[in-house]
């Protein structure tokens, strides 16, 4: 038998308010996927929240509060604000997310346990939305906790970034003195619940998910580290039947996740590569991937291309926003005025990874900007050497964990 799909309900508005569900072989266990608003221009796109109806109600991800999106996407990164988006209303994903659920035959009182799937903010903003009016359990990777958890991890993450951001060569969005200012953290309510969940039931190990204890059939937790430390999936399913991942943005489909260490991404997507029975792969934004072995492959190669790219514009001495802003480096035009984190740290992580392989040098700082040049072997040759490190599991405690 293969698995069914059906869609509840088309896009809404903004590409986000779909409702589609699935249902593995047997049909004990359905899947509802539940698209809610998130911006695409400066940000992911709509994230896809799943809720698995099985021997429990498990819900997959909490998504974001639109007046939050509206804040971190556009308000902290000086970025316009498209008229459509600042029509919408502050609890306009929260509605989303309500209608999902109704339409797949539940109310949020239903749930039993909310799964994150890593700390970044369009996945756990919305969580005290759910378990406010439901008495849902909370569980996430022991790794991620601290972004999830500390009512500062928000601010936390771009204070320690600023620094780092400064010395790539980008311009600042906003300085630390800005961010502190009263007209930014105004609506953040940072001393409250807004921007912390609680977290009941970390995850430690790889295994079968558990309730209060008790092991739930037909779901596995799996660590995918790489796009954050303690990123996590859910294997869905049988043994001997047709099974399901739900990825977080370990994989994404059409573009490309940044990884937060790419080495450790690496690794990740040739353990995802070699992994059998995966008839479906639901990623937290974008479409379904229904080639999880082609999709590792076409990630694995994109990065090679990408380590080419930066290797190649560093045959000058190059800072690593130079790089970011090299015509034909990303898809999309990257405008070398504007701050863009997820451009930086994305050709931040594969400028490091081909520091740790002796393919690139820094040459010079110059106003607290940092410049690498290359050293002039054929690339084939550092390339072999990132493999290595790849296959090599032990690099990674000795260099990041």
């Amino acid at each position: 038998m293969k698995l069914e799909e059906m869609q509840l309900r088309k896009t809404t508005t903004l590409e986000s308010g779909r409702v589609r569900q699935f249902v593995l072989p047997g049909g004990k266990i359905r899947i509802t996927e539940i698209t809610t608003f998130c911006p695409d221009f400066v940000g992911p796109g709509p994230t896809n929240l799943y809720l698995i109806d099985g021997e429990a109600l498990v819900l997959v991800d909490a998504g974001i509060p639109t007046y939050l999106a509206k804040a971190f996407f556009y308000h902290w990164r000086n970025q316009p604000m498209p008229k459509e988006v600042e029509l919408l209303p502050p609890d306009f994903s929260e509605t989303q997310l309500l209608e999902g659920l109704a339409i797949a035959g539940y109310s949020i009182s239903d749930i039993d346990l909310l799964v994150i799937s890593h700390g970044h903010p369009d996945h756990f903003l919305m969580a005290n939305a759910v378990v406010s009016r439901s008495s849902a359990s909370v569980s996430t990777h022991i790794l991620d906790t601290p972004a999830i958890c500390n009512p500062w991890g928000m601010l936390h993450m771009w204070f320690s970034r600023v620094d780092q951001m400064r010395s790539t060569g980008m311009p600042q969005a906003k300085t630390p003195e800005e961010l502190i200012k009263e007209d930014t953290l105004r609506g953040l309510d940072l001393e409250s619940l807004g921007v912390q969940v609680r977290v009941d039931a970390p995850f430690f190990r790889d295994g079968p998910l558990t309730i209060k204890g008790s092991p739930v059939r037909g779901l596995e937790v799996r660590r995918l580290p790489g796009h954050s430390p303690g990123s996590v999936g859910l294997i869905v399913g049988d043994d001997g039947d047709e099974k399901v991942l739900i990825c977080g943005d370990v994989l994404l489909n059409t573009i490309t996740p940044h990884p937060d260490d790419l080495l450790v991404y690496l690794q990740t997507i040739d353990e995802l590569g070699r992994l059998d029975g995966i008839g479906l792969v639901l990623p937290a934004h974008g479409k379904a991937i229904r080639d999880l072995k082609g999709r590792a492959a076409f990630l694995r190669e994109h990065h090679r291309d990408r380590l080419k790219l930066t290797y190649d514009a560093c045959r000058a001495p190059h800072s690593v926003w130079d790089i970011a802003t090299t015509s034909d480096y990303f898809d999309t035009y990257v405008n070398p005025k504007k701050f863009n984190y997820l451009a930086g740290l994305e050709t931040l992580v594969h400028v490091e990874m081909l520091n740790m392989v002796r393919g690139v040098e820094r040459t010079h700082i110059q106003d607290e900007v940092h410049y690498f040049r290359n050293r002039g072997e054929p690339f084939e040759e550092v390339y072999g050497r990132v493999m290595e490190l790849v296959k090599d599991r032990g690099s990674r405690a000795l260099l990041r964990y």
